[in-house]
């Protein structure tokens, strides 16, 4: 028998902050939180394109970015952040205690900005 999805699950349901509830899941906090720092390492072309990057206060961030297509539609390319560069992130933190890792929904690298799930911010 042939089982057909449950109504309302072909929908994205969006919450008021950020990134649709079927990509952040419960894994990240609800609120947005921002990030100021140093990038210190670029990971964007790979299977989970991240960034690595230093606050002012000495700890290391993982910041994941969105799914290569969307970043390379936007320009975020491994040539726009490379280490050294300032960097401001707006995401939802991860819930796990100690963990440093931020996935975000806007950026801006060397003044320019970066938005990688549009409406995601007002």
């Amino acid at each position: 028998m042939t089982r057909l999805p449950e109504p309302g699950i072909l929908a994205p349901r969006f919450l008021p902050a950020g990134l649709p509830k079927s990509t952040r899941g419960d894994e990240f906090k609800p609120h947005l939180t921002e990030l100021t720092g140093i990038v210190t390492d670029n990971n964007s072309n790979g299977s989970d394109p991240v960034l690595c990057v230093s606050d002012a206060e000495g700890r290391n961030w993982t910041v994941e970015l969105a799914c290569r297509a969307r970043n390379a539609e936007i320009g975020l390319t491994k040539a726009v952040a490379i280490p050294g560069d300032p960097i401001r992130v707006i995401g939802h933190r991860t819930r796990r205690f100690g963990e440093q890792r931020i996935k975000a929904v806007h950026l801006t690298i060397a003044g320019r900005a970066y938005p990688l799930f549009e409406g995601a911010i007002g």
